[in-house]
């Protein structure tokens, strides 16, 4: 089961089958797909792979970790956030996506930060790197990233393979306090 995280306005828990409908409904948003790999169409086989088959993988396999982003005034789900092991010691590189009605109000960063805390912190995995990896274009994601302290690397001709097509991305790196260089 995943650790639950409470912030002042959200509740991040695991997905659960009683969010198929939610996942399914927030995913038909061609602006979700315009930046996150995640199937076109997207179908309710999609939303209950994504529950009954990629969280709990992640779970049993320890390799990552998904969380449900659910309001905390009535826990609706808005959106996913997750923390996935990278091949590097002590590394990991967060992900989100988030519904368009949930947009604007800043409920990315509130989760993201929490995620962070819990990840880098001494009841978390401890990691002392995070990796955040984003579309050039995404200008709201790379504006959350930055607030959050990721140091965004230079213009390196990183691509990032997407729906097979190589796409130019960034990658923004944050390390833990007293661990050295951002990159």
């Amino acid at each position: 089961m995943t650790v639950t995280l409470r912030t002042g306005r959200l509740i991040l828990d695991t997905p659960d089958r009683l969010d198929i409908d939610t996942i399914l409904e927030l995913c038909q948003d061609p602006e979700i797909h315009r930046w996150v790999p995640l199937p076109w169409p997207y179908e309710r086989s999609n939303a209950e792979f994504f529950v009954e088959s990629y969280v709990q993988h992640g779970l049993v396999s320890g390799t990552y970790e998904t969380w449900a982003m659910r309001t905390s005034v009535d826990r609706a789900m808005i959106g996913a956030i997750e923390l996935r092991r990278d091949e590097a010691e002590r590394s990991a590189s967060l992900g989100c996506w988030l519904g368009k009605p949930s947009r604007g109000r800043s409920y990315v960063k509130e989760a993201a930060q929490a995620v962070i805390e819990y990840g880098m912190g001494p009841d978390g995995p401890a990691y002392t790197r995070l990796c955040w990896e984003g579309l050039v274009g995404n200008e709201a994601s790379r504006s959350i990233a930055t607030s959050l302290g990721f140091v965004i690397e230079p213009d390196s001709g990183r691509t990032f393979d997407f729906r097979g097509e190589s796409r130019p991305s960034w990658l923004g790196v944050l390390v833990a306090p007293g661990r050295g260089r951002q990159t």
